[in-house]
Parts: C-alpha cells; sequence; structure tokens
C-alpha cells in the first residue's frame, strides 16, 4: 500500500503569521524556507482548504480543519446571503480584516477578478455570523 503516513481530520501545522486571535476563517498552506505554514490567504484566488479551529503565534501548531464535502463548516461571513448561494474569498487584498472570511457570489457584481469557489451556503446569514458551507471547489470570474 502506497497511503502511508497520510492523516484524515484536523491537522497541526506551523502559523505562518500571527492567528492567536483567529478562528473560523479559512486558511491556505505556504511554503516558507522549504516548510509548510498556513496563513490567512494572501490573494483571492488562493487555495484557502482549511478552516482555522485554533490560531497559534508564528512558528507554532494551529489546528486546521481540511475542507471536505462529505462535512459542512461553519466560517466567518462577510456581508448577507441566502442559503443555496456560491460562497467566494472575501477581498482579503482590499480589507485585510476580511482575510479568510468568505461572502456571497452575488456581492461580486462591482468587482472584475478571478475568487476562489469554496462553498455552497446551507443557510442565510448576515456579516459577521458563523456560516454553515457545504464546500466545494472551483473558480469564479467576474
Amino acid at each position: 500500500m502506497s497511503q502511508s503516513n497520510t492523516h484524515e481530520g484536523d491537522l497541526l501545522l506551523p502559523a505562518g503569521e500571527d492567528l492567536s486571535t483567529y478562528a473560523d476563517v479559512l486558511v491556505a498552506l505556504y511554503n516558507s524556507s522549504g516548510l509548510p505554514v498556513v496563513t490567512r490567504p494572501a490573494a483571492n484566488n488562493d487555495y484557502a482548504i482549511y478552516v482555522l479551529v485554533y490560531g497559534a503565534t508564528p512558528a507554532n501548531k494551529a489546528t486546521v480543519r481540511p475542507l471536505n464535502p462529505n462535512r459542512s463548516v461553519r466560517v466567518t461571513a462577510k456581508g448577507t446571503g441566502n442559503a443555496g448561494d456560491l460562497l467566494v474569498l472575501a477581498d482579503g487584498v482590499t480589507t485585510a480584516a476580511d482575510k479568510g472570511k468568505v461572502r456571497s457570489k452575488t456581492a461580486l457584481t462591482g468587482g472584475s477578478g478571478t475568487y476562489r469557489l469554496v462553498g455552497i451556503a446551507e443557510e442565510a446569514f448576515i456579516d459577521g455570523q458563523l456560516v454553515k458551507m457545504r464546500p466545494t471547489f472551483g473558480s469564479v470570474t467576474v
């Protein structure tokens, strides 16, 4: 069997930035001098495929949960939306406080670009709520 040294469930990965005051946002895996680290997404189309469960200070281990379509997760919402809305990464490039949050695809009418599709809302939501979503993957270009 070639599937040795693999993991299911939550992972402990080094934080590449201070994540100690964050939870319930999406983070992405990056390379730092040959070692894996997680940070909030640096770009709107980054592969933020983990939910931050417990943050950590730089170089210490953060607890992250890989997104999996078999399991819904709750992620901090930016703006409002409805059940069935496609969810993309919020614009953390323009507003750093929004890094790792999700927003409805319908909110993209004003800004052109490519956005990472991360899930489908399973309930209506308001700004700041932990919206329940079903992970899915893809890109949306506006």
